[in-house]
């Protein structure tokens, strides 16, 4: 990051979204407590402000740089009292620097003194490219992440039925999943039955009280976070025997993302992977949405497969194929998550019956 800032001509770059900032610190900001602000200097230590309540946490205990804390519990004083942190330990000029207008907007950095109007810059371009490709100690964590997932899907695979609500699967998966982890999960989901598969996922669909009847269909879309790396999975199950016609649609997408799974290596471009999947699934249905992602810290980050994507493989991405048809009664999608290597990628879900 600090040959960034030269290359970028910036003094120092202050980092908030809470992503890149556990990216940066391998700080977990804790909800409810306020902001926090890492700020990487062009040459020498971090420095980390963090509320004075997330002082005690184990991410904290192993930050090599210095740690500032304050108050304030308002999230707007919070702001503020991040920026006096900041001011106190830096009174001299050190401008220009970098920040995150994502998250940061330049106008919020200007009103409390962070930045001057001539003298920043933008960052956050640069800390996505750096997050895309994965260091072994990331994909360690990703592997965990995914071995979690498949024990969802399995979970998911032996509960659901006939007379099962939505919203049961889901907590299963989520006691299953936590169970393995032995400990408390972030986790996201969308678990839809019946006619409500139709509406793809959230915000249109949400899990409830819908419960499954003879042969409906299920996506199970879960994505479980652990160690603060997401896994990303998708199943279509059946209550019962499913309906011939139907099921050929859930084999097709089968053989269409082990199609998409032969151009996955390195120099490959990432619409070339959604072109191939939109061109053979245009035919045979509604397909609307993204062929893939990257999953890393986030649960949807570059790399992006899709129609407008600019995006090129490279080793160390994990990224998920996410193949899905659509219709006006029911819908189906199935996905994995895999990881690039210098030969060509490892399937890293799928495992464990999930």
């Amino acid at each position: 990051m600090q040959a960034e800032l030269g290359k970028l001509s910036l003094r120092g770059a202050l980092i908030t979204d809470p992503a890149n900032l556990f990216y940066l610190s391998g700080h977990l900001k804790a909800e409810g407590n306020g902001p926090a602000l890492l700020f990487v200097p062009g040459a020498g230590a971090p420095v980390l402000i963090i509320h004075e309540d997330e002082e005690p946490l184990l991410s904290i205990q192993s930050f090599a740089g210095k740690l500032l804390t304050y108050t304030s519990r308002d999230a707007e004083e919070g702001l503020l009292a991040v920026s006096r942190c900041f001011r106190r330990e830096f009174s001299g000029t050190i401008f220009p620097l970098g920040i995150e207008p994502n998250s940061l907007p330049l106008q919020s950095a200007l009103e409390i003194g962070l930045v001057s109007t001539q003298d920043w810059g933008d960052v956050q371009y640069s800390i996505a490219r750096f997050r895309q490709c994965k260091d072994p100690e990331e994909i360690e964590l990703l592997r965990v992440a995914a071995a979690i997932a498949d024990t969802g899907q399995k979970t998911a695979r032996e509960l659901f039925g006939e007379g099962l609500s939505e919203i049961e699967l889901l907590t299963g998966c989520r006691t299953a999943m936590e169970r393995e982890a032995g400990r408390p999960i972030g986790f996201l989901a969308d678990i839809l039955f019946g006619s409500k598969t139709a509406l793809i996922g959230s915000p249109n669909g949400v899990a409830g009280a819908n419960r499954a009847a003879s042969s409906d269909p299920a996506i199970v879309d879960i994505l479980p976070q652990v160690g603060g790396y997401f896994a990303d999975t998708t199943r279509t199950l059946w209550a019962g025997k499913p309906p011939a016609e139907r099921q050929k649609v859930v084999d097709l997408l089968l053989e269409v993302k082990r199609d998409l799974e032969r151009l996955l290596r390195p120099g490959v471009q990432a619409v070339e992977v959604d072109a191939s999947a939109r061109e053979r699934l245009k035919r045979e249905g509604s397909f609307p949405h993204h062929t893939g992602h990257g999953i890393g810290i986030s649960h949807y980050e570059p790399p992006f497969i899709r129609q407008d994507s600019k995006d090129v493989l490279k080793a160390g991405m994990v990224i998920t194929l996410e193949p899905g048809l659509y219709y006006d009664e029911w819908g189906a999608r199935i996905e994995d998550d895999y990881l690039i290597t210098p030969g060509g990628f490892q399937k890293l879900t799928g495992s464990k019956g999930g």
